[in-house]
């Protein structure tokens, strides 16, 4: 069954020594996407399947970054561009 979503985290430690960012998931969808990234370590599993892990990243693998915030007149202009480039196919 896993985790609850109230009991659901990940966490990412960087490390200024090394350059590394240690990472523990027990979330599904980041567990997917470390997986993908880089190798993880199982901490614990369900039926075969990892449900919390530990994991490295490079410092490059973790970006911050403002979200961006569109007005009405930008989503309006992107999702005409969006329709052209469908109907065009």
């Amino acid at each position: 069954m896993g985790y609850s979503r109230e009991e659901q985290e990940t966490t990412l430690v960087f490390d200024n020594l090394t350059g590394l960012w240690n990472v523990y998931s027990n979330v599904p969808k980041h567990i997917r996407k470390l997986t993908k990234i880089t190798e993880i370590f199982t901490v614990e599993s369900e039926d075969g399947k990892p449900i919390a892990v530990k994991g490295t990243l490079t410092e490059k693998q973790v970006s911050m970054k403002k979200e961006r915030v569109y007005t009405e007149e930008q989503r309006l202009k992107a999702a005409q561009r969006l329709s052209k480039s469908r109907n065009s196919l």
